[in-house]
């Protein structure tokens, strides 16, 4: 376990420690963006306000997981194929089964990070009302739905250049977010919107982390749909990693 671990602080630094625009905008936007929605652009009963800081807490979770994701899993997968330090990799005893277990990790953690910041914020400014169990489902779900933007983020970094990585994370991110419900309610939205965005994983996880924040009851239906992108998410990253292989270039 050590070289995972040398590797986890290896990568620690160089993507949480030195490198402040990934955490500002994998942790500190989705803050900003709860406290602006929430302190100031709201209205209504208490009851209404009370559901709502709930709600948003969850869907700006969802949020930065999909931003630490695709902006971070892509690019820092790109970068270290581009300049050759997965091929370095591959030539030590260990291969790269650490480098991919350590980054998955950490991108994880630091979706769990922005967890605790975020309900920390709901509590101590909105007075929402958590208890331990909810916490505990509400990480068990992140780590869950944040599998299928890990492996897309993964299947993303294996386009050719850097500026069209750029592009598309974000074509995907800010668009998903919309539709899927994470920055305004999706049923203001129009109805062929409302049936794109239900069948997006962000959308199962943020109706799944709805539920458990507001002790509503599960929807089958949100288990199953983030099971399905999963197992999509699986076929895509092995899709495109032969296909790289046929092209004879290193994974």
């Amino acid at each position: 376990m050590w070289p995972f671990f040398s590797q986890l602080k290896f990568d620690i630094k160089r993507l949480f420690i030195r490198n402040f625009s990934f955490l500002f905008f994998s942790l500190l936007m989705p803050a900003g963006f709860y406290l602006l929605f929430t302190k100031i652009m709201i209205t209504g009963t208490g009851d209404q306000v009370q559901k709502f800081n709930l709600t948003y807490m969850g869907s700006m979770i969802i949020y930065s997981g999909i931003i630490s994701a695709i902006f971070g899993i892509a690019s820092l997968l790109k970068v270290d194929r581009d300049i050759g330090f997965l091929c370095f990799l591959q030539l030590t005893p260990h291969k790269t089964k650490y480098y991919y277990c350590s980054l998955y990790t950490l991108v994880i953690l630091i979706n769990l990070i922005a967890v605790i910041i975020l309900q920390a914020l709901a509590v101590l400014l909105n007075g929402v009302k958590i208890d331990f169990y909810q916490i505990m489902l509400s990480m068990i779900v992140v780590i869950i739905g944040q599998l299928p933007m890990v492996l897309l983020g993964t299947c993303l970094s294996y386009l050719k250049k850097q500026e069209t990585l750029n592009v598309v994370s974000n074509l995907i991110v800010f668009p998903l977010a919309i539709v899927s419900g994470l920055w305004w309610p999706l049923n203001i939205m129009p109805d062929w919107i409302q049936k794109i965005g239900k069948l997006m994983p962000t959308f199962f996880a943020n109706d799944l982390l709805s539920a458990i924040l507001l002790g509503s009851k599960i929807k089958l239906t949100n288990l199953i749909g983030m099971i399905i992108w999963i197992i999509l998410g699986v076929i895509g990253v092995i899709t495109v990693i032969n296909s790289y292989r046929k092209q004879g270039t290193r994974v």
